[in-house]
């Protein structure tokens, strides 16, 4: 580098504030990235942007930040040409410019204006109230005089450019040079001579900063002090994501359960243990709990026995509330709680969860029926658990962990005598919960899950109550992405179509056009099935292409789907599709014309003939194969004919004059149509596959 030049340094910005809720951190880490790299671009060059942060700290760090910014020239449109000396004077003089510097263009006069880029400091002095004034969070607060909103109060800024302090003053607090460790347990805060030493100041402190190395430790230091317990740890993902943001420094801490508190339902158990005191169940090779359970500190690990005994008073203490809510629900049958579902409104316009269970049954008893000759389900246990399905909601265990909902409908169908089939039904008649967990596991418990499914999709789109945009108070989103799962996972050949029409038909809301209101969520369905289909990697376009019918099979149309893929390999297929998209364009331009029967016996040129009997054979071979639910195979055999295509579309005028003759050239193409229609529509297709 030559002598004399400045050279490109790193830029620290760490903002220390009060503790944030864990799901408040990620998000804002997020916005300061996408939001720095956004102000920096086109102003100043820099290096890569990163960032990190606890549930105390908000880090940005910018490599390699050069010494000023761009220069810059902007240009500004002033008088017309002939404008009086004195109009061309003020313009020339407000650009800090004399009038003969004006460039002429058009008509008009021009000032180009050269600006030397500003120093880095300048453009992050700059920079950082601006940034930080963006960052939106689910609550913000305010704190002091000036009215600054942040999610939790600012208590330092650590701001270094190189060795130099970025000097800001946002909402009373000064930025400097020191950083703050962990607030109960660093000594004081330590003095950074430049950014690289930041990281390792606040490890002195006891603090991780990067949540990622956070998440390796955490999960490292639960591992080993899971092993004396003779188990290994439950890592719910969730858990592990909010505890990561909930401490700077995890150090697990294993607790022991009493014996008494294992008789309760294991998945009681867990909830109690996970969901309301975020510690870490100590599970069995099964999955089964072990008495034991794992808090995490934050922090030292001195004086652990007396945090484990802090712990495990607190668990003890919610383990009794648990048991009992427990014994109160088991001193009555599931059965006899139904008829206070009747005091539960389910929604204003759709009536009780009564009458939603009512509904519930005559829709399950209805899906049972259709699919009774290919998957026949157990009408009885299909019956029974549809009548038992809501009535662990009035239960005390789930008024106070609606989270367990369908698992302790469950387990009070078992200790009331019911058969396992019901049971699991009413235990997974939520299934899936999300969108990686499992669909039920029995025909029966899909059957029962599919008609809550749709009995809820169908009563919120009879009340209107239809998601817009990001707006989706009732789940339907996740609903019918658990609906569309059920049904491919387990292979149901559903006529969802008529199924919605059914559920739309037993709501209680006056609906004035039924028809056009199931065509609205039967859309809204196929739109979940799109983005899991493109989930999988399927193009867009392939999508598309097998939406016909969809719905009225959809396992089937997967394969259709499947088989699209696979014969899209063949190098023929593309020119095939775009031949196809040239025989659908026609037929659409005819209109009526192409519903004339194909005789034979009336085409005349050999192109018509031969590909006449090329369609017929392979549409034949195809019509064998497509029975057999072998729709590659069926395809392949109809992208056979593509050679007789291009030789139809070279030699031969689709549109004659003779009308007789371009009925039945019309009804060719429309059977070559209709007979790779049967797999997918390839007029949809619009690229070459990468």
């Amino acid at each position: 580098m030559t002598a004399g030049r400045k050279r490109a340094v790193d830029f620290l910005l760490d903002v220390h504030t009060e503790p944030f809720p864990a799901r408040f951190v990620q998000p804002a880490l997020d916005q300061l990235r996408t939001g720095a790299a956004r102000r920096l671009e086109g102003r100043l060059a820099h290096g890569e942007i990163a960032v990190s942060g606890t549930l105390r700290h908000l880090i940005l760090s910018v490599k390699d930040v050069a010494p000023k910014g761009f220069d810059k020239t902007e240009r500004f449109k002033g008088p017309k040409e002939g404008a009086p000396a004195s109009a061309l004077e003020g313009f020339a003089r407000r650009h800090g410019l004399t009038p003969a510097d004006l460039k002429p263009e058009g008509g008009a006069f021009y000032a180009e204006v050269h600006a030397k880029g500003e120093a880095a400091g300048a453009l992050l002095q700059a920079m950082i109230p601006e940034l930080l004034e963006s960052l939106q969070f689910p609550k913000f607060m305010t704190w002091e005089e000036s009215g600054f909103k942040f999610g939790r109060p600012l208590r330092a800024i650590t701001a270094l450019l190189g060795d130099k302090v970025v000097s800001v003053k946002i909402a009373g607090v000064k930025s400097g040079r020191s950083v703050h460790g962990h607030p109960a347990l660093a000594k004081a805060p330590a003095a950074l001579r430049n950014p690289a030493e930041h990281e390792a100041a606040l490890r002195r402190g006891l603090v991780i900063a990067n949540p990622e190395e956070r998440r390796r430790y955490l999960l490292k230091a639960l591992e080993q002090a899971a092993k004396p317990a003779g188990g290994g740890v439950e890592l719910d993902a969730e858990l592990i994501e909010e505890t990561v943001f909930m401490v700077e420094h995890p150090v697990p801490v294993l607790g022991r359960l009493r014996e008494e508190h294992m008789l309760l339902p294991p998945a009681l158990l867990k909830m109690v243990m996970m969901k309301q005191l975020k510690f870490f169940p100590v599970v069995a090779r099964g999955g089964l709990p072990r008495p034991y359970f794992i808090g995490v500190r934050d922090g030292l690990s001195l004086g652990n026995e007396l945090v484990r005994e802090g712990y495990q008073r607190v668990l003890e203490a919610r383990f009794n509330d648990a048991a009992f809510f427990l014994g109160r629900d088991r001193s009555s049958t599931l059965e006899s709680k139904l008829p206070l579902l009747e005091r539960v409104t389910y929604q204003k316009a759709l009536g009780s969860m009564a009458q939603k269970a009512a509904r519930v049954e005559a829709l399950a008893a209805w899906i049972g029926e259709r699919l009774r000759a290919t998957f026949p389900a157990d009408e009885g246990v299909v019956a029974r658990a549809a009548k038992l399905a809501y009535g662990d909601l009035v239960t005390d265990v789930v008024k106070e962990f609606p989270e367990l909902q369908g698992r302790m409908g469950g387990e009070y169908a078992r200790k009331d005598g019911e058969s396992e089939k019901v049971a699991l039904a009413v235990e997974q008649f939520y299934y899936p919960v999300a969108a990686k967990t499992p669909v039920p596991a029995t025909l029966e418990a899909a059957v029962v899950s599919l008609a809550g499914k749709l009995d809820g999709l169908a009563g919120c789109f009879a009340a209107g109550m239809i998601p817009t945009g990001s707006t989706d108070p009732y789940a339907l989103r996740r609903q019918a992405l658990g609906l569309i799962r059920t049904v491919l996972e387990k292979q149901l050949p559903l006529d969802l179509e008529e199924a919605i029409a059914r559920a739309v038909a037993l709501q209680p809301v006056s609906v004035a056009e039924p028809a056009r209101l199931a065509a609205q969520l039967a859309d809204f369905l196929w739109g979940r099935a799109q983005s899991l289909f493109e989930d999988m990697q399927y193009a867009v376009d392939e999508v598309r292409s097998v939406r016909a019918g969809a719905l009225k099979n959809l396992p089937g149309a997967f394969l259709r789907l499947s088989a699209l893929r696979a014969v899209r390999r063949d190098p023929s297929f593309d020119p095939l599709a775009a031949a196809f998209k040239r025989a659908s364009n026609i037929l659409r331009q005819a209109k009526g014309d192409e519903g004339v029967p194909v005789e034979r016996s009336l085409l005349r040129e050999q192109a018509d003939l031969d590909l006449y009997d090329a369609l017929v054979v392979a549409e034949g071979a195809a019509n064998d194969r497509i029975l057999r639910g072998d729709f590659e195979g069926g395809l392949k055999t109809l992208v056979s004919v593509k050679p007789h295509l291009d030789h139809f579309f070279e030699n031969v005028m689709v549109m004659a004059e003779d009308a007789g003759l371009r009925r039945q050239r019309l009804a060719l193409l429309s059977k070559l149509v209709r007979a790779f229609r049967r797999v997918a529509d390839l007029s949809e297709i619009q690229a070459p596959a990468s």
